[in-house]
């Protein structure tokens, strides 16, 4: 049997359900010039509908990693992530993501491990995971309605390190099983539409 296949996990709009609550924030009487720089925003926000649940039902099948941004101008960010990792899935030894945490400003850096990146946007070195020469992909969350959590994604996942077990390359058994139900995996149109105040 192969070692666990490697997947990395975006947490804002992926883990996370952030921007219905940055969008939502009115900042005229803030100090700071957009939502995400508000000390200590990032700590109390909820997780995605089923991510809790589908971290647990896939720590089994591959190695979880975070490979996440925070804002450069909140300094709170980088600790609140931290924070708010531990609050849902534990600090010590048990947890899945237990010392895999990477915050960075270019995802594209980490790509070179092969695996498949889950992260909602293309910025910030997400799409730098579409690269046959390290065995890495990058999926899109939610390009697809119906690969989220509350969905098919879990599903897919799964079927993905079961045939990852069989061919021993991971991008292509995520190609593969994604041509057989007609996901797309991600956008292939470089434009993406950001909130307002981003």
């Amino acid at each position: 049997m192969l070692t666990k296949p490697k997947l990395f996990l975006d947490m804002d709009n992926v883990l996370v359900d952030t921007l219905p609550i940055l969008n939502s924030i009115d900042i005229t009487n803030q100090t700071v010039a957009k939502p995400d720089q508000i000390p200590g925003i990032f700590r109390h926000l909820p997780p995605m509908a089923g991510a809790v649940e589908a971290v647990k039902e896939l720590s089994g099948i591959y190695e979880l990693h975070i490979l996440s941004t925070a804002p450069w101008k909140n300094a709170s960010a980088w600790q609140d992530k931290l924070v708010w990792l531990a609050q849902y899935f534990g600090d010590g030894a048990s947890s899945p993501f237990y010392k895999r945490v990477t915050l960075t400003h270019d995802k594209g850096l980490a790509h070179g491990v092969g695996g498949i990146l889950i992260d909602d946007r293309p910025y910030h070195g997400a799409s730098a995971w579409q690269d046959t020469s390290t065995d890495s992909l990058w999926l899109q969350y939610g390009y697809d309605p119906r690969l989220v959590w509350s969905k098919d994604l879990v599903s897919y996942l799964k079927l993905v390190g079961q045939t990852y077990q069989t061919s021993g390359k991971l991008r292509d058994s995520a190609e593969q099983v994604a041509k057989k139900a007609a996901y797309e995996l991600f956008s292939r149109d470089s434009s993406f539409e950001k909130a307002a105040w981003e």
